[in-house]
């Protein structure tokens, strides 16, 4: 049962989502509807509807005096709203998606797996008589290392949340926010809005996440981010952790940036830490989790080892 997400991107209730099931809609306006702005002047009382049946997304403007703009065009009655599109209503802006709408890339190299020599080129059979052993270790190890990972995660006992960084890959941005959890940049402001895409993202993990699924599956290994259990609430924590975006250096006080959750800086970082460090990063922090370089998911509490 796919849904629909309704974010708002821009405007006064930043990073607002709102999940449309099947056969559901919200109205949107200052002074009526499901969700109210009522701090964005330019919006009318009720300024439009956005309903989705499952498989097709309809925008509706509610005879709003400023109009609703779907793409940039101006919404006349009604309009099919694919997944990724922009509307603007007022001094707000959103973005809909659809949940997991977008497969994950292709490996170009998958068909070779069950090819057979004579069945492809000289130089691909060359190819799998090098390669083709080593490659099914590698799937089976990290088969078995994302098992194991999803093991973990499932029974931690307090709020689960991941720091992703999305300079990695795009793949990140896209599966956020196909997503029904919530998730938000570390960064504030116009550098948040402007380095979306090389960020740190915090997300939210409730227990059954069908995104923590995805992560694992296509990014477990890559370095793509860390884990965090904590009993703090999403705000909180995102509040906590933007206090260590930034260091300096000891000697100079040159400001630099210090990205914990890079999964190869948090492992180097951890033993050398001097206990206030250790103390200040962890605070109601029960533990971090991280990806070793031999696939195994560590597990780093706030105690010194």
């Amino acid at each position: 049962m796919r849904r629909a997400i309704l974010a708002v991107r821009y405007g006064p209730l930043d990073g607002t989502k709102v999940i449309l099931a099947p056969g559901e809609s919200v109205r949107v306006g200052r002074k009526r509807g499901d969700l109210l702005i009522s701090s964005d002047i330019k919006l009318s009382g009720a300024h439009f509807e956005l309903s989705w049946d499952g498989s097709r997304c309809l925008l509706r403007d509610t005879m709003s005096t400023s109009g609703t703009y779907l793409g940039g065009l101006r919404v006349k009655g009604e309009s099919d709203v694919e997944n990724g599109a922009w509307i603007r209503a007022g001094d707000t802006e959103f973005m809909v998606h659809f949940e997991a709408a977008t497969p994950p890339p292709t490996d170009d190299d998958a068909y070779l797996d069950d090819a057979e020599p004579d069945e492809v080129e000289p130089l691909a059979a060359l190819w799998l008589e090098q390669n083709r052993e080593p490659r099914q270790r590698a799937t089976e190890a990290r088969s078995a290392s994302i098992a194991a990972a999803r093991r973990t995660l499932a029974a931690v006992q307090g709020n689960l949340y991941a720091v992703l960084d999305a300079s990695r890959t795009d793949r990140i941005l896209v599966l956020l926010r196909e997503a029904v959890e919530t998730y938000r940049s570390l960064y504030e402001g116009i550098q948040g809005e402007s380095m979306e895409h090389v960020a740190p993202h915090l997300v939210e993990l409730p227990r059954g996440s069908q995104l923590l699924d995805r992560l694992l599956d296509e990014g477990y290994g890559r370095r793509w981010g860390i884990f965090i259990e904590t009993p703090r609430p999403f705000k909180d924590l995102r509040r906590h952790l933007r206090r260590f975006l930034m260091t300096a250096d000891a000697d100079t006080r040159k400001k630099y940036y210090f990205r914990f959750y890079d999964p190869g800086v948090l492992r180097s970082f951890l033993p050398t830490a001097t206990p206030k460090q250790r103390s200040e990063l962890f605070a109601d922090i029960t533990a971090f989790f991280m990806e070793a370089e031999e696939g195994d998911l560590l597990r780093a509490s706030g105690e010194p080892a």
